[in-house]
């Protein structure tokens, strides 16, 4: 059983009405399962979130906290993001998929850079100043086959930003899906598509953080999601592969439009306390030593309303949402108000890193196959559940996963490893 990933980033429940109504979208969701109160992980950041997705396990397990390493002593546009494969410390569903002997492809997925399990690695990477963006992209992926693809395909994509990044990613995914052939190629072998496959769309997100949560550019990129989705369903049908193929579709957070901007590391350090805040948007980590805990904690309980914090988070209460192990404190600051981590720095319009009672904490799963269900209404489930129940549809196993199987979604005459019993 092979596995097509789809992640549109920055979709959330508040969306589902919408997204329901559009041709593909819907189509799945009434042949298969869908659920519209998927709970996501804490921080709610791209790249926590994503790693969450492919492991089942949280941040304190799988041990990304942030989309980057903490750079205190470095600007903004200098700091590296969580890129290598190897930061992760938990098996994802490519390891193991390679693992078993299967061949992986990743378009734009996080922390998937120099994967050596990753046949087919197209990573998402950032050229920092006085790095080349082509050249960083193809140091930390699939090289030969990246070259190929912008040879033969380069041409078409209109620029490397939204919404033509997509597109082209769409096109990249399309044309794996395509390689499928039951006859022999010229090696005599035949040739097939890979057997998991996984591609994060940011459309939306980068159309919320510059426009809104609810822009007519936001809800563009909402039908542009549904065609590209489209294109690979479509792909998978034309060449007779939805019958073996799970076909999922996540995504990771919502949006809150920003009224105004707080720069608490600055205020941290001009009043002598000793912490620093690292910026997760719409909240931020305090940075401390164990010893000044109780300190940093009063100091802030003090200041809450100077500060416009909503609330600040005990290392009692980042413990129970699974916060990694040296995150001790952080904040909350009111609605809409965004931590900024310089004092000139210019916030989003929008943009997300709110705690897990936020709406914008509410995303969406789509399942479709022939193990699943077929028009199911999922009530809930967590984030951390979407893995373990990927990887028992495909054979695959997590052992590390602290989500669930969700049982529920399979048909009673499938058993857990996707295949019939008989």
């Amino acid at each position: 059983m092979r596995l097509v990933l789809i992640s549109m980033d920055a979709v959330f429940a508040d969306d589902t009405d919408f997204l329901l109504s559009l041709p593909t979208l819907g189509k799945i969701a009434k042949d298969g399962v869908f659920c519209d109160n998927v709970q996501t992980i804490y921080p709610t950041l791209t790249y926590p979130i994503h790693t969450s997705l492919v492991t089942g396990c949280y941040p304190d397990r799988h041990g990304i906290a942030h989309n980057e390493p903490f750079q205190p002593e470095k600007p903004a546009n200098l700091r590296k993001w969580h890129w290598d494969a190897d930061e992760i410390q938990v098996d994802t569903l490519f390891t193991q998929a390679y693992n078993a002997g299967r061949e992986v492809a990743t378009i734009l997925w996080p922390i998937t850079g120099h994967a050596k399990h990753i046949r087919f690695n197209f990573p998402e990477v950032l050229a920092l100043p006085g790095e080349h963006q082509a050249l960083k992209v193809l140091r930390y992926g699939s090289t030969g086959w990246l070259l190929k693809n912008e040879l033969v395909y380069g041409r078409k994509r209109v620029s490397t930003k939204q919404p033509h990044l997509d597109d082209y990613a769409t096109l990249m995914a399309e044309k794996l899906i395509e390689r499928y052939e039951t006859s022999p190629s010229i090696s005599g072998k035949p040739r097939h598509m890979p057997d998991v496959l996984a591609v994060h769309l940011v459309d939306c997100d980068a159309m919320r953080h510059q426009y809104g949560v609810f822009s007519e550019e936001a809800k563009e990129a909402l039908v542009r999601l549904d065609k590209r989705v489209g294109t690979l369903y479509e792909a998978l049908r034309l060449k007779g592969l939805l019958k073996d193929t799970v076909f999922a579709i996540v995504t990771d957070h919502g949006h809150q439009d920003a009224k105004g901007s707080l720069p608490l590391d600055a205020w941290l350090r001009a009043n002598q306390v000793p912490a620093r805040a690292q910026s997760l948007g719409l909240g931020a980590y305090i940075r401390i030593r164990k010893a000044d805990y109780r300190l940093v904690l009063q100091v802030l309980q003090d200041n809450k309303e100077r500060l416009h914090l909503r609330h600040v988070y005990t290392r009692e209460e980042l413990r129970a949402m699974h916060a990694r192990e040296d995150i001790l404190l952080a904040v909350e600051p009111e609605e809409g108000i965004v931590i900024v981590d310089e004092e000139d720095q210019e916030p989003h319009l929008a943009t997300h890193g709110f705690g897990i009672d936020h709406p914008g904490a509410k995303t969406l799963l789509w399942l479709h196959g022939p193990q699943f269900q077929q028009g199911f209404r999922l009530p809930s489930c967590q984030l951390v559940d979407i893995a373990p129940t990927l990887a028992s549809a495909c054979g695959l196993t997590l052992d590390q996963a602290q989500g669930r199987v969700l049982e529920e979604v399979f048909k009673a005459h499938y058993n857990n490893a996707g295949a019939l019993n008989n």
